[in-house]
This record gives structure tokens, C-alpha cells and sequence, in this order.
């Protein structure tokens, strides 16, 4: 216990369970903000949260700041608010009701410069901890990894084949209960930028090249310490270059038919 303890695994796991829940409360709070300042001005909308709250907070309905708020949010959509103004269903608030409304936004944007900063924190223990697997799948991506077993020794310990399924259990206890369901191709990994934006057919293939490379950089990081991430990176971007190549090429020949006899 004393050894667990003294590991810094644990202060890698425990600030990314920390940023987690950091986002899931500013999202939380962020729909409660929105519902409790759509009373003052219902017509304000925006697409993510933090633009919503900074918005509001330079926002004043009887004297809009256009400038200001297409700096936030865009020109056009800065032009719409600041017509609408003249006609808003909102309510007139007393300036205490809107005081108290606003100390629920400055308290989301103060959360959200936390998150970054801790975000800085997870990536400088994830380079120092684990420097292979933070090279080939990125520092988030490892540091999900290792929080989610709980240490780098236990994630080394994996095969493959487990580690690119990482964070989709619930996926694969389905699949495993009825066989009619197909079982995941990638949990956590999906984060990293070559499979998300790759196309659907090939995300399987991409996912366990990349779960073969992070299963040697993590083994390396738990026991060798060395450095081998140069050599992991350049296996996935060639398998990576080569499996985009016969994708493109059976997209070209489908394109084109059946060839006439």
C-alpha cells in the first residue's frame, strides 16, 4: 500500500479524474446558467458554454457592446444580439438579481482556466511518467490510459488487444452477453486525432495498429525506460499510410464498376 501510494501514477490518474470532473460540472452548471440568464436576455445563444457565460458577462442589454461581444461570439451573431436588444422578451432584473445571476458565469469561467491549468499539469506528468506512450498517442491519451487502470504497471501488463478497448467495457460486455452485437474496435484510443477523423471502414484496423504501438511504449515506460517512441511513431505512420493507400485505391475501383466484358 505504502509503494501504491508513493507512486506518482496515482497523481496522474488523480488529476485527469479531476479534469473529467471539472467538465462534466461546467457542463452541468452551464445549462443552469443558460436557463437562469434566459430569463434576462432569452435571445443570447451560443454554441459552447464558455462562450455563453463570457458573453453575458460583458452584456448589457440596454447598452450592447458589439464590439465586444463579436470578439466572443462573431460579427454576425454580435449584429443579432445587439438588435434584438430593442425588443427582448426578457425580463427587466433588479441589480442585485443580476449581480447574483453573473456570479454563477465568472464561477464557470474560473473552472474552465482551472481545467487548463491542470490540463498543463496531466501533460507534464504524463511526459515525465510515461514519455513513450505519451509520444505515440499523445499526453491526454496516456494519461486517460493510466488513470483508467490505475497505474502504468498494470496498463503494461495488457495485451493489445485489451488496451485498444480501454473505455468501452460497456460495449464489450454487450457483445460478449450476445454475440449479435459487434464488439467495440477502440475505447479511449478513438481520441487520437487518426482515427476520429478517419473514415468508419478503416477506424478498426487504425485502432489496433496504434494499440500495438502503445502496448510497447507503455511496456517500455513500466520496465526497460527506454526510449523507443521514435521508432513506434514512424510503425504507425507507415502502417497508417499504407492502410489510407488501399482504402483509397478499393474507393477509386468501386467508384468505377464492374469492368465490361
Amino acid at each position: 500500500m505504502r509503494e501504491a501510494l508513493r507512486s506518482r501514477d496515482m497523481l496522474l490518474a488523480s488529476v485527469t479524474k479531476s479534469i473529467e470532473d471539472i467538465d462534466k460540472t461546467i457542463n452541468l452548471l452551464g445549462e443552469r446558467f443558460e436557463d437562469w440568464y434566459g430569463i434576462y436576455f432569452p435571445e443570447l445563444k451560443a454554441e459552447e458554454k464558455l462562450q455563453y457565460c463570457n458573453a453575458a458577462l460583458i452584456l448589457d442589454k440596454d447598452n450592447v457592446d458589439e464590439k465586444g461581444l463579436a470578439a466572443i461570439i462573431g460579427q454576425k451573431r454580435a449584429s443579432e444580439i445587439a438588435a434584438s436588444s430593442k425588443t427582448t422578451l426578457g425580463a427587466k432584473l433588479s441589480p442585485k438579481d443580476h449581480s447574483e445571476c453573473l456570479s454563477l458565469a465568472r464561477m464557470i469561467v474560473s473552472m474552465e482556466k482551472l481545467r487548463k491549468d491542470y490540463e498543463e499539469y496531466q501533460k507534464e506528468l504524463a511526459n515525465e511518467l510515461c514519455p513513450n506512450l505519451s509520444e505515440v498517442g499523445g499526453p491526454e491519451i496516456a494519461a486517460k490510459l493510466v488513470s483508467h487502470m490505475g497505474s502504468l504497471t498494470r496498463l503494461a501488463f495488457l495485451p493489445a488487444s485489451a488496451l485498444q478497448v480501454i473505455g468501452a467495457e460497456k460495449a464489450l460486455f454487450k457483445h460478449l452477453k450476445n454475440k449479435r452485437i459487434p464488439p467495440p474496435k477502440h475505447g479511449i484510443i478513438f481520441l487520437h486525432a487518426r482515427i476520429s477523423s478517419s473514415p468508419k471502414s478503416v477506424r478498426g484496423k487504425i485502432a489496433r495498429v496504434l494499440a500495438n504501438q502503445l502496448c510497447l511504449a507503455s511496456k517500455a515506460d513500466a520496465f526497460s525506460k527506454r526510449r523507443i517512441s521514435p521508432m513506434l511513431k514512424k510503425k504507425f505512420d507507415d502502417r497508417f499510410a499504407q492502410i489510407m493507400k488501399e482504402f483509397e485505391a478499393g474507393k477509386k475501383k468501386a467508384e468505377s464498376g464492374p469492368t465490361k466484358q
